[in-house]
Protein backbone atom coordinates (compact mmCIF):
# COMPACT_ATOMS: atom_id res chain seq x y z
CA UNK A 1 0.00 0.00 0.00
CA UNK A 2 1.44 3.42 -1.01
CA UNK A 3 2.18 6.07 1.57
CA UNK A 4 -0.98 8.56 0.13
CA UNK A 5 -3.54 5.82 -0.24
CA UNK A 6 -2.60 4.44 3.39
CA UNK A 7 -2.92 8.40 5.20
CA UNK A 8 -6.77 8.04 3.71
CA UNK A 9 -7.52 5.17 6.18
CA UNK A 10 -8.85 5.87 9.01
CA UNK A 11 -7.23 5.15 12.16
CA UNK A 12 -7.57 1.90 14.06
CA UNK A 13 -10.95 1.37 16.46
CA UNK A 14 -12.91 4.61 14.40
CA UNK A 15 -14.55 3.80 11.05
CA UNK A 16 -17.12 5.75 8.46
CA UNK A 17 -20.27 5.57 8.35
CA UNK A 18 -22.31 6.05 4.41
CA UNK A 19 -25.17 8.09 3.93
CA UNK A 20 -27.67 5.15 4.01
CA UNK A 21 -26.15 3.37 7.47
CA UNK A 22 -25.23 7.40 8.97
CA UNK A 23 -28.83 8.04 8.19
CA UNK A 24 -29.90 4.88 10.10
CA UNK A 25 -28.19 5.44 13.18
CA UNK A 26 -29.50 9.40 13.08
CA UNK A 27 -32.56 8.04 13.10
CA UNK A 28 -32.20 4.82 16.17
CA UNK A 29 -30.60 7.85 18.36
CA UNK A 30 -33.76 9.79 17.69
CA UNK A 31 -36.36 7.05 18.62
CA UNK A 32 -34.54 5.82 21.76
CA UNK A 33 -34.15 9.98 22.69
CA UNK A 34 -37.90 9.82 21.95
CA UNK A 35 -38.67 6.93 24.47
CA UNK A 36 -36.50 8.71 27.13
CA UNK A 37 -38.76 11.77 26.77
CA UNK A 38 -41.79 9.77 26.59
CA UNK A 39 -40.61 8.77 30.37
CA UNK A 40 -40.59 12.31 31.38
CA UNK A 41 -36.21 12.29 31.07
CA UNK A 42 -35.06 15.55 29.87
CA UNK A 43 -31.87 15.55 27.81
CA UNK A 44 -28.75 17.07 29.24
CA UNK A 45 -25.35 17.59 26.81
CA UNK A 46 -21.60 17.65 28.45
CA UNK A 47 -18.68 18.60 26.95
CA UNK A 48 -16.20 15.66 24.77
CA UNK A 49 -13.70 16.56 27.19
CA UNK A 50 -13.28 17.11 30.85
CA UNK A 51 -10.57 17.71 33.90
CA UNK A 52 -8.97 15.05 33.56
CA UNK A 53 -9.52 14.38 38.18
CA UNK A 54 -13.14 13.83 37.56
CA UNK A 55 -12.59 10.96 36.03
CA UNK A 56 -9.14 9.39 37.56
CA UNK A 57 -10.29 9.16 41.30
CA UNK A 58 -13.58 7.17 40.10
CA UNK A 59 -12.61 4.48 37.55
CA UNK A 60 -10.32 1.00 38.13
CA UNK A 61 -7.35 1.01 36.73
CA UNK A 62 -9.34 -1.17 33.20
CA UNK A 63 -10.84 1.57 32.65
CA UNK A 64 -8.15 4.20 33.66
CA UNK A 65 -5.66 3.51 30.93
CA UNK A 66 -8.13 3.49 28.57
CA UNK A 67 -8.61 7.06 28.96
CA UNK A 68 -7.49 9.73 26.01
CA UNK A 69 -5.05 12.64 27.63
CA UNK A 70 -4.14 15.73 26.41
CA UNK A 71 -2.74 19.31 28.12
CA UNK A 72 -4.79 22.20 27.23
CA UNK A 73 -2.64 25.60 26.44
CA UNK A 74 -2.06 26.19 30.21
CA UNK A 75 -0.62 22.91 30.75
CA UNK A 76 -3.91 21.26 32.45
CA UNK A 77 -4.73 17.96 31.92
CA UNK A 78 -7.56 17.29 30.36
CA UNK A 79 -9.46 13.74 28.86
CA UNK A 80 -11.96 12.79 26.46
CA UNK A 81 -15.00 10.98 28.23
CA UNK A 82 -14.88 7.69 28.24
CA UNK A 83 -17.93 7.19 29.88
CA UNK A 84 -21.41 9.67 30.60
CA UNK A 85 -22.23 8.82 33.99
CA UNK A 86 -19.28 11.25 36.09
CA UNK A 87 -20.11 14.25 33.68
CA UNK A 88 -23.96 14.31 34.45
CA UNK A 89 -22.79 13.79 37.96
CA UNK A 90 -20.72 17.14 37.74
CA UNK A 91 -23.70 19.02 35.73
CA UNK A 92 -25.95 18.04 38.40
CA UNK A 93 -24.02 19.10 41.57
CA UNK A 94 -22.80 22.38 39.82
CA UNK A 95 -26.29 23.56 38.01
CA UNK A 96 -28.73 21.42 39.06
CA UNK A 97 -29.01 21.57 43.39
CA UNK A 98 -31.77 23.26 43.26
CA UNK A 99 -34.00 21.67 41.20
CA UNK A 100 -36.71 19.00 42.89
CA UNK A 101 -35.81 15.42 43.59
CA UNK A 102 -36.11 13.20 41.88
CA UNK A 103 -34.31 14.35 38.37
CA UNK A 104 -35.11 12.19 35.29
CA UNK A 105 -32.03 13.02 33.02
CA UNK A 106 -30.85 11.57 29.62
CA UNK A 107 -27.94 12.12 27.43
CA UNK A 108 -27.00 10.54 23.90
CA UNK A 109 -23.02 11.14 22.20
CA UNK A 110 -19.85 9.11 22.02
CA UNK A 111 -17.32 8.35 24.46
CA UNK A 112 -13.49 7.51 23.88
CA UNK A 113 -11.85 4.80 25.06
CA UNK A 114 -8.20 3.71 24.35
CA UNK A 115 -8.20 -0.20 23.13
CA UNK A 116 -4.70 -0.92 23.33
CA UNK A 117 -4.43 -2.58 19.87
CA UNK A 118 -7.44 -4.93 20.64
CA UNK A 119 -8.69 -6.30 17.06
CA UNK A 120 -12.00 -4.96 16.05
CA UNK A 121 -12.71 -3.19 19.22
CA UNK A 122 -14.00 0.34 18.70
CA UNK A 123 -12.36 3.49 20.22
CA UNK A 124 -15.61 5.75 19.73
CA UNK A 125 -18.37 4.22 20.91
CA UNK A 126 -21.95 6.31 20.68
CA UNK A 127 -23.83 5.63 23.83
CA UNK A 128 -27.46 7.13 24.87
CA UNK A 129 -28.87 6.45 28.17
CA UNK A 130 -30.43 8.23 31.69
CA UNK A 131 -29.84 8.87 35.29
CA UNK A 132 -32.42 9.25 37.98
CA UNK A 133 -30.96 10.91 40.57
CA UNK A 134 -31.93 11.70 43.87
CA UNK A 135 -34.12 8.18 44.88
CA UNK A 136 -32.63 5.59 46.97
CA UNK A 137 -35.51 3.02 46.25
CA UNK A 138 -36.38 0.00 44.47
CA UNK A 139 -38.85 1.50 42.60
CA UNK A 140 -36.46 3.70 41.58
CA UNK A 141 -34.01 0.64 40.24
CA UNK A 142 -36.78 -1.10 38.54
CA UNK A 143 -38.09 2.25 36.61
CA UNK A 144 -34.72 2.63 34.86
CA UNK A 145 -34.64 -1.24 33.99
CA UNK A 146 -38.16 -1.55 32.36
CA UNK A 147 -37.30 1.99 30.89
CA UNK A 148 -34.33 -0.11 28.82
CA UNK A 149 -37.06 -3.02 28.69
CA UNK A 150 -39.19 -0.47 26.74
CA UNK A 151 -36.60 0.88 24.17
CA UNK A 152 -35.61 -2.44 22.85
CA UNK A 153 -39.11 -3.67 22.41
CA UNK A 154 -39.51 0.29 20.59
CA UNK A 155 -36.76 -0.37 18.49
CA UNK A 156 -38.35 -3.73 17.43
CA UNK A 157 -36.10 -6.60 19.19
CA UNK A 158 -38.27 -9.41 20.80
CA UNK A 159 -35.55 -11.55 21.97
CA UNK A 160 -33.88 -10.63 25.02
CA UNK A 161 -32.57 -11.07 28.39
CA UNK A 162 -31.62 -8.76 30.97
CA UNK A 163 -29.22 -9.98 34.08
CA UNK A 164 -29.94 -8.54 36.98
CA UNK A 165 -27.90 -8.82 40.18
CA UNK A 166 -25.94 -6.65 43.10
CA UNK A 167 -22.54 -5.56 43.87
CA UNK A 168 -23.19 -5.80 47.65
CA UNK A 169 -23.33 -9.63 47.25
CA UNK A 170 -20.58 -10.74 46.15
CA UNK A 171 -18.75 -8.01 48.16
CA UNK A 172 -20.50 -9.01 51.05
CA UNK A 173 -20.13 -12.72 50.59
CA UNK A 174 -16.20 -12.44 50.70
CA UNK A 175 -15.74 -9.72 53.46
CA UNK A 176 -18.15 -12.22 55.51
CA UNK A 177 -15.71 -15.72 54.64
CA UNK A 178 -12.77 -12.67 55.37
CA UNK A 179 -11.04 -13.00 51.74
CA UNK A 180 -8.16 -10.39 51.47
CA UNK A 181 -8.79 -7.33 49.78
CA UNK A 182 -6.55 -7.97 46.57
CA UNK A 183 -7.94 -11.50 45.95
CA UNK A 184 -11.41 -10.12 46.27
CA UNK A 185 -9.97 -7.52 43.21
CA UNK A 186 -9.17 -10.82 41.21
CA UNK A 187 -11.98 -12.83 42.05
CA UNK A 188 -14.50 -9.60 40.88
CA UNK A 189 -11.97 -9.33 37.87
CA UNK A 190 -12.76 -12.93 37.03
CA UNK A 191 -16.02 -12.60 37.68
CA UNK A 192 -16.53 -9.33 35.07
CA UNK A 193 -14.56 -11.68 32.22
CA UNK A 194 -16.78 -14.86 32.89
CA UNK A 195 -13.75 -16.20 33.19
CA UNK A 196 -14.83 -19.04 35.48
CA UNK A 197 -12.17 -21.91 34.85
CA UNK A 198 -9.50 -19.03 35.50
CA UNK A 199 -11.82 -18.36 39.27
CA UNK A 200 -12.10 -22.16 39.68
CA UNK A 201 -8.16 -22.08 39.81
CA UNK A 202 -7.90 -19.22 41.59
CA UNK A 203 -9.83 -19.80 44.40
CA UNK A 204 -8.78 -23.28 44.88
CA UNK A 205 -5.39 -21.76 45.14
CA UNK A 206 -6.88 -19.59 48.10
CA UNK A 207 -5.92 -19.92 52.15
CA UNK A 208 -9.96 -20.25 52.92
CA UNK A 209 -12.38 -22.82 54.52
CA UNK A 210 -14.07 -25.36 52.22
CA UNK A 211 -17.04 -23.55 52.75
CA UNK A 212 -15.45 -20.06 51.47
CA UNK A 213 -14.58 -21.68 48.53
CA UNK A 214 -17.64 -23.79 47.68
CA UNK A 215 -19.71 -20.44 47.90
CA UNK A 216 -18.02 -18.56 45.89
CA UNK A 217 -17.58 -20.84 43.20
CA UNK A 218 -20.98 -21.80 43.50
CA UNK A 219 -22.18 -17.84 42.44
CA UNK A 220 -21.71 -18.34 38.78
CA UNK A 221 -24.55 -21.07 38.92
CA UNK A 222 -26.88 -18.38 40.91
CA UNK A 223 -28.84 -17.80 37.74
CA UNK A 224 -32.73 -18.10 37.14
CA UNK A 225 -35.74 -16.59 38.63
CA UNK A 226 -36.48 -15.32 42.27
CA UNK A 227 -36.17 -18.63 43.82
CA UNK A 228 -32.32 -18.24 43.21
CA UNK A 229 -32.22 -15.78 46.13
CA UNK A 230 -32.86 -18.25 48.79
CA UNK A 231 -30.07 -20.32 47.65
CA UNK A 232 -27.64 -17.49 47.75
CA UNK A 233 -28.78 -16.41 51.11
CA UNK A 234 -27.79 -19.69 52.41
CA UNK A 235 -24.20 -19.15 51.08
CA UNK A 236 -23.74 -16.34 53.32
CA UNK A 237 -22.96 -16.50 57.27
CA UNK A 238 -24.58 -14.28 59.30
CA UNK A 239 -26.80 -12.42 57.35
CA UNK A 240 -23.80 -10.42 55.51
CA UNK A 241 -26.16 -10.28 52.52
CA UNK A 242 -30.19 -10.02 53.30
CA UNK A 243 -30.06 -6.56 52.24
CA UNK A 244 -28.96 -7.27 48.62
CA UNK A 245 -31.02 -10.03 48.27
CA UNK A 246 -34.16 -8.14 49.56
CA UNK A 247 -33.72 -5.39 47.08
CA UNK A 248 -33.39 -7.60 44.59
CA UNK A 249 -37.03 -9.38 45.37
CA UNK A 250 -38.30 -6.00 45.66
CA UNK A 251 -37.07 -5.11 42.40
CA UNK A 252 -38.59 -7.58 40.63
CA UNK A 253 -42.08 -7.27 42.08
CA UNK A 254 -41.75 -3.78 40.57
CA UNK A 255 -40.69 -5.07 37.47
CA UNK A 256 -43.36 -7.52 37.54
CA UNK A 257 -46.08 -4.99 37.76
CA UNK A 258 -44.29 -3.44 34.93
CA UNK A 259 -45.23 -6.48 32.89
CA UNK A 260 -41.07 -6.48 32.35
CA UNK A 261 -40.12 -8.96 35.01
CA UNK A 262 -40.45 -12.05 31.91
CA UNK A 263 -37.38 -10.19 30.47
CA UNK A 264 -35.36 -10.72 33.75
CA UNK A 265 -32.75 -13.04 34.68
CA UNK A 266 -31.52 -12.97 38.06
CA UNK A 267 -27.42 -13.43 38.11
CA UNK A 268 -26.10 -12.84 41.91
CA UNK A 269 -22.34 -13.11 39.45
CA UNK A 270 -22.99 -10.24 37.96
CA UNK A 271 -20.20 -7.82 37.76
CA UNK A 272 -19.46 -4.39 36.58
CA UNK A 273 -16.24 -3.31 37.42
CA UNK A 274 -16.60 0.61 37.69
CA UNK A 275 -15.19 1.47 41.27
CA UNK A 276 -18.67 3.61 41.56
CA UNK A 277 -21.58 0.75 41.55
CA UNK A 278 -22.98 0.88 45.38
CA UNK A 279 -26.24 -1.52 44.46
CA UNK A 280 -28.64 -2.88 41.90
CA UNK A 281 -26.53 -3.84 38.58
CA UNK A 282 -27.67 -4.86 35.34
CA UNK A 283 -27.18 -5.83 31.63
CA UNK A 284 -29.21 -6.61 28.90
CA UNK A 285 -28.58 -9.15 26.18
CA UNK A 286 -29.74 -10.85 22.83
CA UNK A 287 -29.26 -14.02 21.30
CA UNK A 288 -26.21 -14.13 18.99
CA UNK A 289 -24.01 -11.99 20.61
CA UNK A 290 -21.00 -12.08 22.73
CA UNK A 291 -21.49 -8.53 24.47
CA UNK A 292 -24.36 -6.41 26.78
CA UNK A 293 -26.63 -4.07 24.32
CA UNK A 294 -26.97 -1.82 27.48
CA UNK A 295 -25.99 -2.05 31.05
CA UNK A 296 -25.91 0.01 34.41
CA UNK A 297 -26.63 -0.02 38.01
CA UNK A 298 -27.33 2.49 40.92
CA UNK A 299 -24.31 4.76 42.59
CA UNK A 300 -24.90 6.23 45.39
CA UNK A 301 -22.02 7.58 46.57
CA UNK A 302 -20.75 9.32 43.62
CA UNK A 303 -22.24 12.68 43.06
CA UNK A 304 -20.77 12.69 46.71
CA UNK A 305 -16.98 13.42 45.30
CA UNK A 306 -18.84 16.66 43.37
CA UNK A 307 -20.19 18.08 46.71
CA UNK A 308 -23.52 17.02 46.63
CA UNK A 309 -24.35 13.46 48.55
CA UNK A 310 -27.45 12.15 46.29
CA UNK A 311 -28.48 8.47 45.46
CA UNK A 312 -28.28 7.60 41.60
CA UNK A 313 -29.70 4.76 39.15
CA UNK A 314 -29.14 4.95 35.52
CA UNK A 315 -27.69 3.02 32.58
CA UNK A 316 -26.25 3.31 28.71
CA UNK A 317 -27.62 1.54 25.39
CA UNK A 318 -24.40 0.74 23.23
CA UNK A 319 -25.85 2.31 19.99
CA UNK A 320 -23.64 0.52 18.19
CA UNK A 321 -24.17 -2.75 19.23
CA UNK A 322 -28.17 -2.01 18.76
CA UNK A 323 -27.83 -1.37 15.16
CA UNK A 324 -25.80 -4.65 14.75
CA UNK A 325 -28.34 -6.78 15.86
CA UNK A 326 -31.17 -4.65 14.25
CA UNK A 327 -29.48 -5.26 10.69
CA UNK A 328 -28.92 -9.03 11.43
CA UNK A 329 -32.89 -9.17 12.55
CA UNK A 330 -33.72 -6.88 9.37
CA UNK A 331 -35.46 -4.53 11.59
CA UNK A 332 -33.49 -1.23 10.63
CA UNK A 333 -35.18 2.31 11.20
CA UNK A 334 -36.51 3.20 8.03
CA UNK A 335 -35.45 6.14 6.06
CA UNK A 336 -38.11 8.79 4.53
CA UNK A 337 -38.22 7.95 1.17
CA UNK A 338 -36.05 10.48 -1.87
CA UNK A 339 -38.70 12.64 -4.15
CA UNK A 340 -37.20 13.56 -7.46
CA UNK A 341 -38.04 17.22 -9.04
CA UNK A 342 -37.36 18.24 -12.50
CA UNK A 343 -38.17 20.96 -14.15
CA UNK A 344 -38.57 22.06 -18.05
CA UNK A 345 -37.85 25.10 -19.25
CA UNK A 346 -38.95 28.41 -17.50
CA UNK A 347 -40.06 26.00 -14.61
CA UNK A 348 -36.93 26.04 -12.48
CA UNK A 349 -38.42 28.74 -9.69
CA UNK A 350 -41.73 26.89 -9.42
CA UNK A 351 -39.94 23.47 -9.20
CA UNK A 352 -37.85 25.42 -6.05
CA UNK A 353 -41.11 26.18 -4.62
CA UNK A 354 -42.74 22.66 -4.94
CA UNK A 355 -39.17 21.41 -3.34
CA UNK A 356 -39.75 23.78 -0.38
CA UNK A 357 -43.45 22.73 0.19
CA UNK A 358 -42.79 19.06 0.12
CA UNK A 359 -39.51 19.85 2.88
CA UNK A 360 -41.74 21.41 5.10
CA UNK A 361 -44.27 18.12 4.78
CA UNK A 362 -41.42 16.29 5.91
CA UNK A 363 -40.18 14.73 2.68
CA UNK A 364 -36.69 14.23 1.32
CA UNK A 365 -35.95 16.18 -1.88
CA UNK A 366 -33.42 16.33 -4.57
CA UNK A 367 -33.95 18.99 -7.52
CA UNK A 368 -32.57 18.82 -10.49
CA UNK A 369 -29.31 20.78 -11.11
CA UNK A 370 -30.49 21.85 -14.76
CA UNK A 371 -33.24 21.96 -16.72
CA UNK A 372 -34.32 18.46 -18.72
CA UNK A 373 -37.27 17.11 -21.21
CA UNK A 374 -39.93 14.88 -19.15
CA UNK A 375 -38.21 11.32 -20.40
CA UNK A 376 -34.67 12.81 -19.15
CA UNK A 377 -36.02 14.17 -16.09
CA UNK A 378 -37.27 10.74 -15.08
CA UNK A 379 -33.82 8.84 -16.11
CA UNK A 380 -32.55 11.42 -13.83
CA UNK A 381 -34.52 10.50 -11.08
CA UNK A 382 -34.24 6.95 -11.18
CA UNK A 383 -30.66 6.96 -11.56
CA UNK A 384 -30.08 8.95 -8.39
CA UNK A 385 -32.47 6.40 -6.26
CA UNK A 386 -35.67 8.35 -5.97
CA UNK A 387 -38.75 6.50 -5.13
CA UNK A 388 -40.95 9.05 -7.11
CA UNK A 389 -40.37 11.64 -9.45
CA UNK A 390 -42.41 14.53 -10.10
CA UNK A 391 -41.58 16.93 -13.27
CA UNK A 392 -43.06 20.48 -13.92
CA UNK A 393 -42.80 21.24 -17.60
Amino acid sequence: MNEKLRRLLTPEGVRDLLPEMAGQKRELEKRIQASFSRWGYGEVSTPAFEHSANFVDEMKAELTDKVYRFLDERGRTLVLRPDFTLPLARVVATHLTANPLPLRLCYGGDIYRYTHGQQGKQRVVTQAGVELIGSGCAGADAEVIALAVDVLQELGLVEFTFCLGHAGFLEGLLAAYEVAEAERETIKFYFNSKDFVSLKTFVQSLDLSENAKKAVLRIPWLRGGKEVLGEAAKLVPGGAADEPLSLLAEVWEVLADYDASKYITLDLGLVRMLDYYTGMVFEGYTGGMGYALCGGGRYDQLLGNFGSQKPAVGFAINVDHVLKVLQRVKEMPALSKLVFVGYGTKQRAAAFVEAARLRRQGERVLVDVQERPQGAAWAEGERLGAAKVIYLG
